[in-house]
C-alpha cells in the first residue's frame, strides 16, 4: 500500500511515520524579524514552523504560551516549553480558550507569511495589545513534473496543511489518480470538500496513524 504524506520537513525536524512516504510540495524559508517589545504576557504560535523558526526561545520564560493545535504544542514541548492548546485545532477554538479579560494583557503572535489573521483580529476586537512577527515563508517549487510521477500509484495522500492541498490540486492532481485524501483538521477537510472531493479526518499524531489509514482503505 502506497501512502504519501505531503508534510514539509525542514532541517530542524525529522520525519518518522513508518512506511509512509514523505513527499513535500513546498519548502520553508526563514525570514528575519524584529521584536517590538520583550514585555509580552502571552505568546501565541500558529504553526510548528513558527516554533522552529522563532529565534528567541528565552523570551518564553515566565510567559503564558499558547499553541494553535497538537502539532504546534508538541514542537514547543520538544524545546522544553509547556503551552496551552485547544482540544480542537484552529483559530475559533483558540479564541474560546482565550475568552477572559484581555485588556491588561500584551500578546505576541508568531506565524508565517500569509498566515491566518483571525486570532489577531479577535484580540484587537477585545481591546488587547497585540503584535505579530512573521518568521518564515512557504515557497512553491519551480516545477512539479518529477514530483507528479511519484503520486501516480498512490493509495492515500495526507495533507497536513491547506497550502499543501492547494498545490496538489493545482499541480499534481489528475483524474487518473485513485488515491483517497486524508487531513489533520476540519479546515483542510472543508477546503477539499469545496473542490468537490471527499477527505477523511485522521489523528495524525497517534501511534497507529498508518494502521488507521489502511483500515479505512480496506
Amino acid at each position: 500500500m502506497n501512502i504519501i504524506d505531503t508534510r514539509t520537513v525542514n532541517t530542524l525536524s525529522s520525519y518518522n511515520k513508518g512506511t509512509i512516504k514523505n513527499i513535500p510540495l513546498f519548502r520553508l524559508e526563514p525570514l528575519s524579524y524584529e521584536l517590538k517589545s520583550k514585555n509580552y504576557t502571552d505568546i501565541i504560535f500558529q504553526s510548528t514552523s513558527s516554533v522552529e523558526f522563532f529565534n528567541d526561545i528565552n523570551l518564553l520564560k515566565n510567559k503564558r504560551v499558547f499553541s494553535m493545535g497538537v502539532s504546534t504544542k508538541k514542537s514547543l514541548a520538544d524545546k522544553g516549553i509547556d503551552s496551552e492548546s485547544p482540544v480542537f485545532p484552529g483559530s475559533f477554538a483558540l479564541s474560546e480558550l482565550l475568552k477572559e479579560d484581555l485588556s491588561n494583557r500584551k500578546f505576541l503572535i508568531v506565524k508565517g507569511l500569509g498566515g491566518l489573521d483571525k486570532i489577531f483580529n479577535y484580540l484587537i476586537k477585545n481591546d488587547a495589545q497585540v503584535h505579530e512577527i512573521i518568521c518564515y515563508q512557504r515557497i512553491k517549487f519551480d516545477s512539479y513534473e518529477e514530483i507528479k510521477k511519484l503520486f501516480k500509484k498512490s493509495d492515500a495522500i495526507i495533507f497536513p496543511s491547506t497550502f499543501a492541498a492547494k498545490i496538489f490540486f493545482e499541480e499534481i492532481f489528475s483524474r487518473d489518480l485513485r488515491a483517497r485524501y486524508f487531513v489533520i483538521s476540519e479546515r483542510i477537510k472543508s477546503f477539499i470538500n469545496t473542490l468537490g472531493f471527499e477527505a477523511y479526518l485522521i489523528d495524525y499524531f497517534s501511534d497507529d496513524v498508518e494502521k488507521s489509514i489502511k483500515n479505512l482503505l480496506s
